[in-house]
Protein backbone atom coordinates (compact mmCIF):
# COMPACT_ATOMS: atom_id res chain seq x y z
CA UNK A 1 0.00 0.00 0.00
CA UNK A 2 2.77 2.49 0.96
CA UNK A 3 4.58 2.01 -2.43
CA UNK A 4 1.08 2.45 -4.33
CA UNK A 5 1.01 5.60 -2.47
CA UNK A 6 4.23 6.70 -3.29
CA UNK A 7 4.37 6.14 -6.82
CA UNK A 8 0.75 7.80 -6.85
CA UNK A 9 2.36 11.09 -5.45
CA UNK A 10 5.78 10.81 -7.77
CA UNK A 11 2.93 10.85 -10.52
CA UNK A 12 1.25 13.64 -9.07
CA UNK A 13 4.64 15.77 -8.87
CA UNK A 14 5.38 15.21 -12.04
CA UNK A 15 2.16 16.65 -13.81
CA UNK A 16 2.37 19.70 -11.27
CA UNK A 17 5.77 20.46 -12.23
CA UNK A 18 4.84 19.79 -15.68
CA UNK A 19 2.02 21.78 -15.50
CA UNK A 20 3.88 24.60 -13.69
CA UNK A 21 6.27 24.80 -16.52
CA UNK A 22 3.69 24.68 -19.24
CA UNK A 23 2.44 28.26 -17.64
CA UNK A 24 5.98 29.45 -17.49
CA UNK A 25 6.08 32.25 -20.73
CA UNK A 26 8.35 31.25 -23.30
CA UNK A 27 11.25 33.81 -23.24
CA UNK A 28 11.87 35.68 -26.43
CA UNK A 29 14.37 34.82 -28.71
CA UNK A 30 17.61 36.63 -27.71
CA UNK A 31 19.29 38.37 -30.64
CA UNK A 32 22.77 40.08 -31.91
CA UNK A 33 23.28 42.92 -33.76
CA UNK A 34 25.43 45.98 -34.10
CA UNK A 35 24.27 48.97 -32.09
CA UNK A 36 24.19 50.86 -35.11
CA UNK A 37 24.28 50.87 -39.20
CA UNK A 38 27.03 53.43 -39.44
CA UNK A 39 29.97 54.31 -37.44
CA UNK A 40 33.13 56.81 -38.42
CA UNK A 41 36.15 57.42 -36.59
CA UNK A 42 39.13 60.06 -37.14
CA UNK A 43 41.55 58.63 -34.63
CA UNK A 44 43.99 55.77 -34.41
CA UNK A 45 41.10 52.92 -33.25
CA UNK A 46 37.83 52.85 -32.56
CA UNK A 47 35.91 50.37 -30.53
CA UNK A 48 32.75 48.63 -32.44
CA UNK A 49 30.10 46.82 -30.50
CA UNK A 50 27.84 44.11 -30.57
CA UNK A 51 24.87 43.71 -27.91
CA UNK A 52 22.25 40.73 -27.24
CA UNK A 53 18.56 41.32 -26.19
CA UNK A 54 20.17 40.13 -22.73
CA UNK A 55 22.31 38.20 -20.99
CA UNK A 56 24.05 34.90 -22.63
CA UNK A 57 23.21 31.92 -20.69
CA UNK A 58 26.00 29.87 -22.17
CA UNK A 59 29.47 31.36 -24.26
CA UNK A 60 27.83 32.82 -27.81
CA UNK A 61 30.32 32.14 -30.88
CA UNK A 62 30.03 34.57 -33.71
CA UNK A 63 31.39 34.99 -36.71
CA UNK A 64 32.20 38.88 -38.87
CA UNK A 65 32.91 39.07 -42.35
CA UNK A 66 34.86 41.98 -43.20
CA UNK A 67 34.35 43.91 -46.45
CA UNK A 68 37.53 46.76 -46.77
CA UNK A 69 36.79 49.44 -49.42
CA UNK A 70 40.12 51.26 -50.93
CA UNK A 71 41.60 49.42 -47.88
CA UNK A 72 43.94 46.70 -47.80
CA UNK A 73 43.85 44.27 -44.08
CA UNK A 74 47.59 44.78 -42.34
CA UNK A 75 48.82 47.22 -45.07
CA UNK A 76 46.30 50.11 -43.67
CA UNK A 77 44.26 48.79 -40.90
CA UNK A 78 44.29 46.00 -38.57
CA UNK A 79 42.08 44.27 -36.06
CA UNK A 80 41.78 43.35 -32.40
CA UNK A 81 41.42 40.37 -32.58
CA UNK A 82 42.88 39.35 -35.89
CA UNK A 83 40.81 38.76 -38.86
CA UNK A 84 41.59 35.62 -41.06
CA UNK A 85 40.81 35.34 -44.48
CA UNK A 86 38.44 38.94 -43.97
CA UNK A 87 36.39 36.69 -40.83
CA UNK A 88 36.47 38.09 -37.32
CA UNK A 89 35.87 35.42 -34.58
CA UNK A 90 34.59 36.64 -31.51
CA UNK A 91 32.52 35.17 -28.39
CA UNK A 92 30.20 36.91 -25.71
CA UNK A 93 31.12 35.68 -22.84
CA UNK A 94 28.34 33.77 -20.79
CA UNK A 95 26.49 36.32 -18.55
CA UNK A 96 27.35 38.81 -20.72
CA UNK A 97 25.18 40.57 -23.48
CA UNK A 98 27.63 42.03 -25.21
CA UNK A 99 31.22 41.45 -27.09
CA UNK A 100 33.12 44.27 -28.87
CA UNK A 101 36.18 45.07 -31.37
CA UNK A 102 38.83 47.14 -32.14
CA UNK A 103 39.82 48.88 -35.59
CA UNK A 104 42.82 50.03 -35.66
CA UNK A 105 45.01 52.10 -38.42
CA UNK A 106 48.16 51.34 -39.15
CA UNK A 107 51.28 54.17 -38.53
CA UNK A 108 52.35 55.91 -40.87
CA UNK A 109 49.89 55.61 -43.52
CA UNK A 110 47.67 58.42 -45.11
CA UNK A 111 44.19 57.90 -45.68
CA UNK A 112 41.67 60.01 -47.94
CA UNK A 113 38.47 59.63 -45.66
CA UNK A 114 36.35 57.46 -48.38
CA UNK A 115 37.74 54.54 -47.05
CA UNK A 116 35.33 52.27 -45.27
CA UNK A 117 34.98 48.46 -44.03
CA UNK A 118 31.63 46.33 -43.94
CA UNK A 119 31.18 44.30 -41.60
CA UNK A 120 28.29 41.67 -41.65
CA UNK A 121 27.06 39.00 -38.79
CA UNK A 122 27.78 35.66 -40.36
CA UNK A 123 27.12 32.92 -37.88
CA UNK A 124 25.99 32.99 -34.48
CA UNK A 125 26.16 30.24 -31.64
CA UNK A 126 22.58 28.80 -30.91
CA UNK A 127 20.33 29.49 -29.64
CA UNK A 128 20.72 33.43 -30.19
CA UNK A 129 19.96 34.26 -33.56
CA UNK A 130 20.44 37.08 -35.83
CA UNK A 131 18.54 40.86 -34.99
CA UNK A 132 17.96 43.98 -37.11
CA UNK A 133 21.29 45.35 -37.36
CA UNK A 134 23.28 42.43 -39.03
CA UNK A 135 24.96 44.85 -41.10
CA UNK A 136 27.71 48.20 -40.44
CA UNK A 137 29.58 50.41 -42.30
CA UNK A 138 32.60 52.38 -40.95
CA UNK A 139 33.99 54.89 -42.52
CA UNK A 140 37.92 56.10 -41.84
CA UNK A 141 36.68 59.48 -41.77
CA UNK A 142 34.07 61.66 -39.01
CA UNK A 143 30.62 61.33 -40.46
CA UNK A 144 27.40 62.89 -39.69
CA UNK A 145 25.36 60.84 -38.18
CA UNK A 146 21.01 61.32 -38.70
CA UNK A 147 20.38 59.78 -35.31
CA UNK A 148 20.30 56.25 -33.58
CA UNK A 149 20.13 54.52 -30.48
CA UNK A 150 22.98 53.10 -28.27
CA UNK A 151 23.25 51.46 -25.36
CA UNK A 152 25.99 52.67 -23.25
CA UNK A 153 28.18 49.81 -21.63
CA UNK A 154 29.06 50.98 -18.21
CA UNK A 155 28.66 47.31 -16.26
CA UNK A 156 30.63 44.43 -16.71
CA UNK A 157 31.17 41.96 -13.92
CA UNK A 158 32.48 43.50 -11.55
CA UNK A 159 29.77 46.48 -11.10
CA UNK A 160 27.19 48.14 -12.64
CA UNK A 161 29.12 51.06 -13.19
CA UNK A 162 32.84 50.10 -14.03
CA UNK A 163 33.09 52.12 -16.70
CA UNK A 164 32.53 55.67 -17.74
CA UNK A 165 31.12 55.95 -21.26
CA UNK A 166 31.92 58.50 -23.86
CA UNK A 167 29.20 58.61 -26.43
CA UNK A 168 30.22 60.75 -29.68
CA UNK A 169 26.51 61.04 -31.32
CA UNK A 170 27.84 62.24 -34.30
CA UNK A 171 30.25 59.41 -34.93
CA UNK A 172 27.41 56.45 -33.60
CA UNK A 173 30.09 55.52 -31.36
CA UNK A 174 30.93 54.70 -27.59
CA UNK A 175 34.31 54.54 -25.62
CA UNK A 176 33.82 52.88 -22.58
CA UNK A 177 36.88 53.42 -20.28
CA UNK A 178 37.67 51.99 -16.64
CA UNK A 179 36.26 54.68 -14.08
CA UNK A 180 39.40 53.61 -12.12
CA UNK A 181 42.17 53.76 -14.71
CA UNK A 182 43.63 57.72 -13.53
CA UNK A 183 43.91 59.85 -11.03
CA UNK A 184 45.05 63.48 -12.34
CA UNK A 185 44.16 65.23 -15.27
CA UNK A 186 46.21 67.52 -17.20
CA UNK A 187 44.74 70.31 -19.43
CA UNK A 188 46.04 70.80 -22.28
CA UNK A 189 44.75 74.01 -23.34
CA UNK A 190 46.89 77.49 -22.53
CA UNK A 191 46.14 77.59 -18.79
CA UNK A 192 48.28 74.91 -16.27
CA UNK A 193 45.73 73.35 -14.50
CA UNK A 194 45.22 69.91 -12.70
CA UNK A 195 41.87 67.89 -12.28
CA UNK A 196 40.96 65.15 -10.42
CA UNK A 197 39.44 61.82 -11.46
CA UNK A 198 35.30 62.31 -10.17
CA UNK A 199 34.83 59.26 -10.81
CA UNK A 200 36.34 57.72 -8.12
CA UNK A 201 35.68 59.45 -5.29
CA UNK A 202 38.69 61.50 -5.65
CA UNK A 203 40.09 64.08 -3.06
CA UNK A 204 43.13 66.21 -2.25
CA UNK A 205 43.97 68.85 0.00
CA UNK A 206 47.22 71.17 -0.18
CA UNK A 207 49.89 71.16 2.40
CA UNK A 208 51.86 74.34 3.85
CA UNK A 209 55.25 72.49 2.25
CA UNK A 210 56.61 73.12 -1.72
CA UNK A 211 59.26 70.27 -1.02
CA UNK A 212 57.72 66.97 -1.30
CA UNK A 213 60.30 65.18 0.23
CA UNK A 214 59.61 67.03 3.31
CA UNK A 215 56.60 65.72 3.69
CA UNK A 216 55.56 62.73 5.73
CA UNK A 217 53.32 60.96 6.89
CA UNK A 218 52.71 63.32 10.26
CA UNK A 219 51.63 66.09 7.65
CA UNK A 220 48.33 63.98 7.17
CA UNK A 221 47.36 64.82 10.85
CA UNK A 222 47.68 68.90 9.48
CA UNK A 223 44.72 69.08 7.05
CA UNK A 224 41.37 68.23 5.98
CA UNK A 225 40.69 64.11 6.67
CA UNK A 226 40.07 63.24 2.90
CA UNK A 227 38.09 60.01 3.95
CA UNK A 228 34.97 61.76 4.55
CA UNK A 229 31.51 60.72 4.48
CA UNK A 230 29.47 62.28 1.15
CA UNK A 231 27.42 65.50 1.94
CA UNK A 232 29.59 66.26 4.86
CA UNK A 233 29.72 69.59 5.74
CA UNK A 234 33.26 71.49 4.98
CA UNK A 235 33.80 69.47 2.48
CA UNK A 236 33.56 71.36 -0.87
CA UNK A 237 37.25 72.59 -0.92
CA UNK A 238 38.31 68.84 -0.94
CA UNK A 239 37.00 68.25 -4.90
CA UNK A 240 36.89 69.86 -8.17
CA UNK A 241 33.68 71.52 -8.37
CA UNK A 242 31.25 69.66 -10.73
CA UNK A 243 30.35 72.14 -13.17
CA UNK A 244 33.21 72.28 -14.94
CA UNK A 245 35.23 75.33 -13.97
CA UNK A 246 38.98 75.34 -14.33
CA UNK A 247 39.29 77.59 -11.67
CA UNK A 248 37.34 75.78 -8.90
CA UNK A 249 39.98 72.75 -8.95
CA UNK A 250 41.48 71.81 -5.86
CA UNK A 251 45.04 72.01 -7.23
CA UNK A 252 45.53 75.85 -8.09
CA UNK A 253 46.95 76.27 -11.54
CA UNK A 254 50.20 75.78 -11.86
CA UNK A 255 52.74 78.16 -11.33
CA UNK A 256 55.96 79.01 -13.67
CA UNK A 257 57.98 79.40 -10.36
CA UNK A 258 58.40 76.35 -9.01
CA UNK A 259 58.67 77.00 -5.57
CA UNK A 260 55.50 78.08 -5.77
CA UNK A 261 53.86 75.09 -5.90
CA UNK A 262 52.86 73.49 -2.85
CA UNK A 263 52.51 69.72 -2.35
CA UNK A 264 49.33 68.12 -1.82
CA UNK A 265 47.69 65.11 -0.54
CA UNK A 266 45.58 63.01 -3.18
CA UNK A 267 43.00 60.32 -1.83
CA UNK A 268 40.53 58.44 -3.68
CA UNK A 269 38.48 55.12 -3.12
CA UNK A 270 40.43 52.48 -1.81
CA UNK A 271 42.88 54.62 -0.50
CA UNK A 272 40.88 56.61 2.00
CA UNK A 273 42.96 55.61 4.98
CA UNK A 274 46.04 57.93 5.77
CA UNK A 275 48.65 55.78 4.89
CA UNK A 276 47.69 55.04 1.24
CA UNK A 277 47.34 58.56 0.57
CA UNK A 278 49.86 59.97 -2.11
CA UNK A 279 51.70 63.12 -2.13
CA UNK A 280 52.21 65.23 -5.12
CA UNK A 281 53.75 68.13 -6.54
CA UNK A 282 52.92 69.20 -9.80
CA UNK A 283 55.39 71.78 -11.95
CA UNK A 284 55.69 73.26 -15.16
CA UNK A 285 58.12 71.43 -17.17
CA UNK A 286 60.94 73.19 -19.62
CA UNK A 287 59.49 71.72 -22.47
CA UNK A 288 56.53 73.13 -22.04
CA UNK A 289 54.19 70.77 -20.15
CA UNK A 290 54.11 69.26 -17.00
CA UNK A 291 56.68 67.76 -14.38
CA UNK A 292 54.68 65.41 -11.67
CA UNK A 293 56.64 64.36 -8.69
CA UNK A 294 54.67 61.84 -6.16
CA UNK A 295 54.89 59.31 -3.69
CA UNK A 296 52.69 57.50 -1.17
CA UNK A 297 52.63 59.97 1.76
CA UNK A 298 55.02 57.37 3.76
CA UNK A 299 57.37 56.89 0.95
CA UNK A 300 61.17 58.66 0.73
CA UNK A 301 61.44 57.73 -3.14
CA UNK A 302 59.97 60.08 -5.16
CA UNK A 303 58.52 59.70 -8.84
CA UNK A 304 59.07 61.70 -11.48
CA UNK A 305 57.11 61.97 -14.96
CA UNK A 306 57.04 64.43 -17.57
CA UNK A 307 54.10 65.14 -19.02
CA UNK A 308 53.59 67.04 -22.62
CA UNK A 309 50.83 68.77 -23.65
CA UNK A 310 48.77 67.94 -26.57
CA UNK A 311 46.58 70.00 -28.33
CA UNK A 312 44.30 67.33 -29.53
CA UNK A 313 43.32 66.35 -26.40
CA UNK A 314 41.04 67.96 -23.83
CA UNK A 315 43.68 66.58 -20.67
CA UNK A 316 46.05 64.15 -20.46
CA UNK A 317 46.04 61.21 -17.69
CA UNK A 318 48.17 59.75 -14.84
CA UNK A 319 47.61 56.75 -12.96
CA UNK A 320 49.47 57.56 -9.80
CA UNK A 321 48.54 53.64 -8.63
CA UNK A 322 50.03 52.11 -12.09
CA UNK A 323 52.81 55.31 -12.15
CA UNK A 324 51.96 55.70 -15.86
CA UNK A 325 50.26 57.79 -18.28
CA UNK A 326 46.98 56.11 -19.76
CA UNK A 327 44.30 56.74 -22.70
CA UNK A 328 40.99 57.85 -21.30
CA UNK A 329 39.07 60.54 -22.99
CA UNK A 330 38.73 60.23 -26.69
CA UNK A 331 40.07 62.95 -28.72
CA UNK A 332 38.50 66.59 -27.77
CA UNK A 333 35.91 67.03 -30.33
CA UNK A 334 35.14 63.15 -30.82
CA UNK A 335 33.10 62.56 -27.29
CA UNK A 336 29.46 65.03 -26.81
CA UNK A 337 28.48 63.09 -23.31
CA UNK A 338 29.64 60.65 -20.88
CA UNK A 339 28.05 58.67 -18.32
CA UNK A 340 29.55 56.99 -15.57
CA UNK A 341 30.17 57.35 -11.40
CA UNK A 342 31.05 61.13 -10.87
CA UNK A 343 31.00 63.70 -7.56
CA UNK A 344 27.92 66.11 -7.99
CA UNK A 345 26.16 67.96 -5.23
CA UNK A 346 24.25 66.32 -2.58
CA UNK A 347 21.44 68.67 -2.74
CA UNK A 348 22.52 70.75 -0.10
CA UNK A 349 22.77 74.36 1.13
CA UNK A 350 25.90 75.32 0.88
CA UNK A 351 26.48 72.51 -1.92
CA UNK A 352 28.62 69.47 -0.52
CA UNK A 353 30.07 66.98 -2.25
CA UNK A 354 28.05 63.25 -3.22
CA UNK A 355 28.90 60.40 -4.99
CA UNK A 356 26.18 59.44 -8.05
CA UNK A 357 26.06 56.71 -10.30
CA UNK A 358 23.94 57.55 -13.66
CA UNK A 359 25.76 60.84 -13.81
CA UNK A 360 25.94 62.59 -17.10
CA UNK A 361 28.91 64.98 -17.91
CA UNK A 362 28.98 67.28 -20.94
CA UNK A 363 32.25 67.77 -22.96
CA UNK A 364 32.11 71.61 -22.07
CA UNK A 365 35.80 71.83 -22.23
CA UNK A 366 35.74 70.27 -25.94
CA UNK A 367 33.11 72.66 -26.58
CA UNK A 368 29.49 70.72 -26.26
CA UNK A 369 26.41 72.52 -25.13
CA UNK A 370 23.63 71.27 -23.52
CA UNK A 371 19.53 72.41 -22.86
CA UNK A 372 17.03 70.64 -21.36
CA UNK A 373 13.43 71.14 -22.92
CA UNK A 374 10.19 69.97 -21.18
CA UNK A 375 7.75 68.05 -23.39
CA UNK A 376 5.31 70.59 -21.61
CA UNK A 377 6.69 72.95 -23.97
CA UNK A 378 7.04 70.58 -27.25
CA UNK A 379 7.48 66.94 -27.44
CA UNK A 380 10.68 65.04 -28.40
CA UNK A 381 9.17 64.06 -31.37
CA UNK A 382 7.74 66.81 -32.27
CA UNK A 383 11.11 69.23 -31.68
CA UNK A 384 13.12 70.67 -34.70
CA UNK A 385 14.89 72.80 -36.18
CA UNK A 386 12.71 75.81 -35.93
CA UNK A 387 12.35 74.67 -32.03
CA UNK A 388 16.47 75.54 -31.77
CA UNK A 389 16.16 79.22 -31.10
CA UNK A 390 14.51 79.14 -27.94
CA UNK A 391 16.09 76.95 -25.98
CA UNK A 392 19.13 78.62 -23.42
CA UNK A 393 22.26 76.18 -24.16
CA UNK A 394 24.82 75.55 -21.19
CA UNK A 395 28.21 75.07 -21.08
CA UNK A 396 28.24 73.56 -17.83
CA UNK A 397 29.86 70.21 -17.77
CA UNK A 398 26.55 68.87 -15.08
CA UNK A 399 23.91 70.83 -17.64
CA UNK A 400 22.43 66.79 -17.87
CA UNK A 401 23.73 65.59 -14.70
CA UNK A 402 21.60 63.61 -12.32
CA UNK A 403 18.61 65.43 -13.57
CA UNK A 404 17.28 63.17 -16.20
CA UNK A 405 16.24 60.14 -13.84
CA UNK A 406 15.23 59.51 -10.24
CA UNK A 407 16.44 56.72 -7.55
CA UNK A 408 14.59 56.93 -4.51
CA UNK A 409 10.90 57.83 -3.75
CA UNK A 410 7.84 56.31 -5.55
CA UNK A 411 8.51 57.24 -8.88
CA UNK A 412 11.38 55.67 -10.41
CA UNK A 413 13.52 55.26 -13.36
CA UNK A 414 13.72 57.47 -16.45
CA UNK A 415 11.86 61.32 -16.52
CA UNK A 416 9.71 60.92 -19.65
CA UNK A 417 8.86 64.76 -19.13
CA UNK A 418 11.97 66.06 -20.09
CA UNK A 419 14.78 65.44 -23.06
CA UNK A 420 17.67 67.13 -24.18
CA UNK A 421 19.16 69.13 -26.66
CA UNK A 422 22.80 68.54 -27.25
CA UNK A 423 25.33 70.71 -29.60
CA UNK A 424 28.51 68.69 -30.18
CA UNK A 425 31.90 70.41 -30.74
CA UNK A 426 31.42 70.59 -34.48
CA UNK A 427 28.10 72.28 -33.84
CA UNK A 428 25.91 69.60 -34.75
CA UNK A 429 22.73 69.94 -32.77
CA UNK A 430 21.01 66.54 -31.76
CA UNK A 431 18.06 65.96 -29.63
CA UNK A 432 18.49 63.34 -26.97
CA UNK A 433 16.10 61.43 -24.90
CA UNK A 434 17.22 58.17 -22.34
CA UNK A 435 14.89 55.24 -23.08
CA UNK A 436 15.92 53.25 -20.22
CA UNK A 437 18.45 52.66 -17.21
CA UNK A 438 17.01 49.61 -15.32
CA UNK A 439 15.46 50.62 -12.38
CA UNK A 440 11.03 51.39 -11.62
CA UNK A 441 9.71 50.30 -14.83
CA UNK A 442 11.36 51.53 -17.39
CA UNK A 443 12.75 47.91 -18.99
CA UNK A 444 16.22 48.25 -19.22
CA UNK A 445 19.27 47.18 -17.43
CA UNK A 446 21.86 48.89 -14.72
CA UNK A 447 24.58 49.96 -15.97
CA UNK A 448 23.58 50.02 -19.72
CA UNK A 449 21.26 53.28 -20.18
CA UNK A 450 20.03 53.49 -23.86
CA UNK A 451 19.79 56.62 -25.36
CA UNK A 452 17.63 57.39 -28.17
CA UNK A 453 19.15 60.68 -30.40
CA UNK A 454 18.19 62.40 -33.80
CA UNK A 455 20.24 65.28 -35.69
CA UNK A 456 18.19 68.47 -35.97
CA UNK A 457 20.34 70.83 -37.68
Amino acid sequence: MNRLINRIFLVFCVVAIAACKKDEPALPDNLLAFGAATQGFDGEETTIKLSLSRNADAAVPVTISLTPAILTYGKEFTTEPAAVSNTLTVTVPAGQSSVSFKVKKAANVFLNGDESIQFKIQTVGTPVLKGLNTDLKLSFAAITSTGSKLTLEGKTAESNYTNTVFADLSANAQTPVNRKSWNLGFYNGSAFRVILNPGYQSSAVPTTKTDIAAVTLADAETVANLDFSPGGDGTLALVDYWDGDLTKTVFAEVSATESENKVYLVSFEGSKTKDKWFKVKVSRSTAGGYKVQYARIGETAIKTIEIAKNADMNFSFLSLENAATVAVEPRKTSWDIAWGYSTSNAGTTPPTPYWFQDFVLLNSVGGAEAAEVLESSVTYDAFAKANVAAQTFSKSRDAIGSKWRVTSGATLGIRRDRFYVVKDPQGNIYKLRFVSMGIGSDGGERGKPVIEYALVK
